[in-house]
């Protein structure tokens, strides 16, 4: 992908935007769908982490076929002669879910490029020396063989939910139960809800258990996909900079949202009323309005998709904002704490970078000049929105990175009224 900047003149954005699909329940229900055969999923989103997922599990030998938005699945997962690279991109989603689905006897490679192959993936080197299943990770590929058997794991839940989701969608159907002990504090919870909740669309469960020494996931074996229709939810995650653009500019109203989604990004709504904001249903569509906000604390550790957004929040604020146990945020697509620390110190913003947090003195007004997305399209994408209240041009580098997530962000923006120019070779 080219490195193309993007220009963008500061002004409020307003407007009503249909949200994408979830990218999270994308992911989930296409890999159901691949395993359950005869399966389809309406309204699938497009984005490169999308259909990287879906390149890979053609390559352990599922058959879909892509009609616009649209997934068909013509067979159940087989075992597949070909083990030629399975390219995940920059997806940690793509590579973490489909490792243990891997785990079929034979000698598999995964590959990608950017950060994704030098993220952590200790738990699952842990797992698989205590079972004998060969794990080696390189700087560019990661390669494994052997047969994932029913029995118990012990996981942190402090590094990545990806570890548990994978594990999911391959234990019920071995030939046994499983039982996944959280050995740590549990991080991103909702995400294994998620997966719980597409599993269940293709009629696979798993349960919850609660007890004084944390959680454990109990997964009854023998179990089969059974196929499925199904559409997927709009993406909260990517509502967040429409609703964070709409009460920073004149208002904004986002349709294609569910109300009682599972995501837990859809706590961007409760974190924005928490600042000041007001943000309210109106019939299907979630409203934002044009609000003063105020500084808050806010414990990132469930929501960690949404730390760039509410960093720009903060420095838009009056008063301090803290946002803390914000660890993980270093092993994402960049290190996403040092980086929204560099950019709104670059913009004028007053903020302190702690170990696991970032601390925003708002009230100062942001200023123009160059900004870095490093590579990273949540970075860009809360950069773009932060340029609407700047008080001069903004050039952020990588705009093209957003298409990882969010391929249509630009014409979003366009449509809610933003001013922009693009290199000309990404036109």
């Amino acid at each position: 992908m080219k490195n193309v900047s993007v220009t963008i003149t500061p002004k409020p954005l307003s407007g009503e935007i249909k949200i994408m699909p979830s990218k999270s329940m994308s992911h989930r229900l296409a890999i159901c769908a691949a395993l359950a055969g005869d399966s389809r999923v309406r309204f699938l989103g497009l984005s490169e982490d999308i259909m990287a997922t879906c390149r890979a599990l053609r390559g352990l030998g599922c058959e879909m076929e892509l009609k616009g938005d649209m997934l068909a699945t013509r067979s159940k997962k087989s075992v597949s002669n070909d083990t030629a690279p399975l390219d995940c991109g920059e997806s940690g989603s793509t590579l973490r879910f489909l490792i243990p689905l891997a785990l079929d006897g034979r000698r598999r490679r995964f590959t990608g490029r950017g950060r994704l192959l030098s993220r952590p993936q200790e738990e699952y080197a842990r797992l698989f020396a205590e079972r004998e299943i060969e794990f080696i990770q390189k700087e560019d590929y990661i390669e494994l063989c052997g047969r994932l058997r029913p029995g118990l794991f012990k996981i942190r839940g402090d590094v990545s939910s990806q570890f548990i989701s994978g594990l999911l969608f391959a234990l019920p159907t071995l030939g046994g139960d499983s039982r996944i002990e959280i050995t740590t504090r549990l991080e991103s919870r909702s995400y294994i809800d998620l997966t719980l909740a597409a599993l269940a669309e293709f009629g696979v469960s798993a349960e919850w258990e609660e007890n004084k020494r944390g959680c454990a996931l109990n997964i009854p074996g023998n179990q089969r996909f059974s196929p499925a229709a199904v559409s997927v939810e709009g993406d909260f995650s990517h509502a967040a900079f429409w609703l964070a653009a709409g009460t920073l500019g004149g208002g904004a109203a986002l349709s294609g949202l569910k109300k009682e989604s599972k995501q837990g990004d859809a706590k961007i709504a409760e974190l924005l009323r928490r600042m000041g904001a007001t943000v309210e249903w109106s019939g299907d569509k979630l409203h934002a309005v044009p609000s003063k906000l105020r500084g808050t604390e806010i414990d990132v550790s469930q929501t960690p998709d949404l730390f760039p957004i509410l960093a720009v929040l903060a420095a838009c604020a009056e008063g301090e904002t803290r946002l803390i146990n914000a660890a993980r945020l270093r092993i994402k697509e960049s290190d996403r704490l040092a980086a929204m620390a560099a950019e709104l110190a670059a913009l004028g913003a007053e903020v302190k970078e702690g170990t696991d947090s970032l601390t925003v003195a708002g009230g100062g007004g942001l200023r123009g000049g160059a900004a870095s997305a490093h590579n990273d399209h949540r970075i860009a994408m809360s950069l773009a929105v932060a340029a609407s209240a700047c008080g001069g041009e903004l050039t952020i580098d990588d705009a093209n990175c957003v298409k990882k997530s969010a391929p249509g962000f630009w014409k979003e923006y366009r449509a809610m009224g933003g001013s922009f120019v693009m290199d000309k070779e990404a036109q």
